[in-house]
């Protein structure tokens, strides 16, 4: 199916978020993510609900390990849980900034597969590969990693703030190797692939704490290590990102880090009006899940159509665990439905 608004292609998207395939499987996360055999059977039974549910208005998820988005952290070391029916998370593990500084050195050259939760991902992956041999699974599919400020603040706790006025200095050193490090793994991950490290169109990246710093500090502590991230990753001039949380003062330091198409997600502050003012380049626009189910037929409709007119080419929303228990799965069928009048096909 196709959308036009304006002569310009648009593109309705709904997101399946992972914690419902394990929750229509009937299994725990903890499942979902320690066992490959029911990973495997969670995908198959779950994507199969999907599709006979949304049709073809919701395109199933394709099956990988479940993702962890401390991949890169986990191989430096980072203590990492795993609850019964959530989902894995690790705990701040530098005291100070010296000693993360001295984690970051040590941990330079390092092999990040050697470690048991990485192994744990490769065995996953290759079970899954087998099951699913016609969806091209990448071995380390959802062993991930986060952005630098990201990464400084999991690494660091929120100490991580008050390090910013306490010791600028050691700060910029701490960021200085933690976007190495994090360029490196990016590296790691592709040779893994059996894919250039260095692409030659551009790169996407997703620092939802950089959000939390005050945007007088931008120039100083976000915009030059995001600069140095992109452009390591990429040649080309596609630069994507991704940062919840971010307030209208900071949207125009998107440009002074050269990004060309940004993801608010969830992002209280902004609404189209204020993006729109600050920001010439593109931007994807969501529907909250836990609005989403509390909305008529008609309110999607009127969200839709404000969306569509204020020129949003990926206009999103999302399915999970959540609506699915909530009864309200077929809000999302909604909101697909109510990109018909904009169908050219």
């Amino acid at each position: 199916m196709r959308y036009e608004y304006g002569g310009k292609e648009i593109y309705p998207t709904v997101e399946i978020y992972h914690d419902l395939i394990p929750c229509l499987a009937g299994i725990s996360e903890y499942e979902f993510y320690m066992d490959a055999a029911k990973c495997a059977e969670a995908w198959k039974t779950a994507n199969q609900m999907i599709a006979d549910y949304y049709g073809p208005y919701v395109p199933v998820r394709k099956p990988g390990a479940a993702p962890l988005s401390y991949g890169h952290l986990v191989s430096l070391g980072a203590p990492c849980e795993q609850p019964r029916d959530s989902e894995p998370n690790i705990k701040p593990f530098a005291r100070d900034l010296d000693e993360a500084i001295g984690i970051l050195r040590n941990a330079e050259g390092k092999d990040f597969g050697d470690n048991a939760m990485c192994r744990h991902y490769l065995k996953v992956n290759e079970y899954l590969s087998a099951r699913f041999p016609e969806c091209d699974i990448s071995p380390l599919s959802g062993y991930g990693y986060e952005g630098i400020i990201t990464s400084a603040v999991l690494m660091r706790g929120q100490d991580f703030f008050v390090d910013l006025y306490d010791e600028p200095e050691k700060v910029h050193e701490f960021l200085r190797l933690m976007n190495r490090s994090i360029i490196e793994f990016c590296n790691w991950t592709k040779r893994m692939e059996g894919a250039p490290p260095v692409s030659d169109f551009g790169s996407y990246l997703g620092d939802d704490f950089a959000a939390l710093i005050p945007p007088g500090l931008w120039d100083e502590f976000v915009v030059p290590y995001w600069d140095e991230y992109y452009s390591a990753r990429a040649t080309g001039s596609y630069r994507f990102l991704h940062c919840e949380g971010m307030s209208p003062s900071q949207l125009k330091y998107l440009s002074h880090a050269k990004i060309t198409r940004y993801q608010p997600s969830v992002s209280e502050k902004l609404t189209l009006e204020n993006v729109k003012e600050a920001l010439d380049i593109p931007f994807d626009w969501l529907l909250y899940t836990w609005k989403l189910v509390r909305m008529n037929d008609s309110e999607i409709q009127q969200w839709v159509d404000e969306t569509v007119r204020a020129g949003v080419f990926k206009i999103r929303t999302q399915i999970g665990k959540y609506a699915w228990l909530s009864g309200k799965q077929d809000r999302a069928k909604q909101f697909v439905l109510s990109f018909e009048k904009y169908r050219v096909d």
